[in-house]
């Protein structure tokens, strides 16, 4: 068996199979210290041991001290990578969150409330879900965001809006085109092709892109002025530097009683329940308000592709696991997260 797969097999065991196993294994233990044969005791011994490391896994450091995780969407991207990606694996420590308060920056896992699965099919299963998200705010931490737009001879751009442009033109290469060109119905380039606006630049993976051919892909004509505006996202008054994510923000987002309020390329939402327009105007004039005691705001890495907190609203603390500590796997991605 791969090493992921039975990384995955052994982080779902359920406590039926591991309390089944355990049984099994003592009843075997039991039937075999009667038996005269020293050879015969030396396995007994053995299966001993190997119930008190099972024990000890399964029933202490599992559910109390670490975990392993297995990250199967984009939406913490690039600092961790989805089924598509790397498929990453990771170590969760479940005893940091029993000890002290989560901390911001932390990349956190937590059980998915319900508004966040309405619609999917973990919704109707009933059965809890890990979501893996960056914890961007604590209690009394005042949360917004500012939309990213490029200008190009005065009309605004969004990052949905390039990477179609920057597709059709060829900037993702020949590979992205076939791709689209197999399932133009579903393919989507933003899980291949992350671009970023800088004070700067425009990125694709990191990469600069010059002003020319950001204006030929969208205008057809090099020489068309472009105006780069990057989004942003705000703690308490200050604007955060966050090398870290994917995208910059598509959207604009502030807490407004305790609640998230969202304008995202013309659709207005509170707490992911959705408002006129009228209403977003009304409600946006407020200041920002202050994240409710033991709730905490979560945003994923890849701002433009991610179900998070400003869908749904802040976290209710109880639902916090842990801080994901390692990438053990693959091999190549092995490190140390901060």
């Amino acid at each position: 068996m791969p090493t992921s797969n039975f990384a995955d097999l052994i982080s779902n065991l359920s406590l039926i199979w591991i309390a089944g196993a355990i049984t099994l294994a003592t009843a075997l233990r039991l039937a075999l210290v009667r038996l005269p044969s020293s050879a015969v005791r030396m396995v007994a011994d053995f299966l001993e041991s190997g119930i008190l490391m099972v024990g000890l896994f399964f029933l202490v450091i599992r559910p109390f001290l670490i975990q392993v995780f297995f990250i199967p969407s984009p939406s913490m991207e690039p600092t961790l990578l989805g089924q598509h990606g790397a498929g990453d694996k990771v170590v969760v420590d479940k005893l940091g969150a029993r000890l002290h308060p989560p901390r911001r920056d932390d990349v956190t896992v937590f059980i998915a409330p319900p508004a966040a699965l309405e619609g999917s099919p973990e919704a109707a299963s009933g059965a809890p879900v890990d979501f893996v998200k960056r914890l961007i705010g604590v209690p009394g931490d005042r949360i917004e965001a500012h939309a990213g737009r490029v200008y190009i001879d005065g009309a605004p751009y969004s990052h949905r809006d390039l990477r179609g442009r920057f597709l059709q033109a060829g900037l993702f290469g020949q590979e992205a085109i076939q791709e689209a060109a197999a399932d133009p119905e579903n393919y989507d380039p933003q899980a291949d092709y992350h671009v970023r606006f800088t004070d700067t630049a425009v990125t694709i993976n990191g990469k600069a892109v010059p002003n020319e051919k950001i204006a030929q892909a969208v205008t057809g004509m090099p020489h068309s002025t472009v105006k780069i505006v990057p989004g942003y996202t705000i703690r308490n008054g200050v604007r955060l530097d966050e090398p870290f994510t994917a995208e910059d923000p598509d959207y604009d987002l502030k807490l407004c009683g305790g609640k998230s309020l969202k304008a995202d390329n013309g659709r207005y939402r509170l707490n992911g329940q959705s408002i006129s327009q009228d209403d977003y105007a009304a409600f946006s004039k407020t200041a920002a308000s202050a994240l409710p005691k033991n709730t905490y705001f979560m945003m994923g890495d890849n701002r433009n592709d991610s179900r998070d907190s400003t869908e749904w609203g802040p976290l209710d603390g109880k639902s916090i696991v842990g801080k994901v500590k390692w990438i053990f796997w693959p091999i190549g991605r092995f490190g140390y997260l901060n």
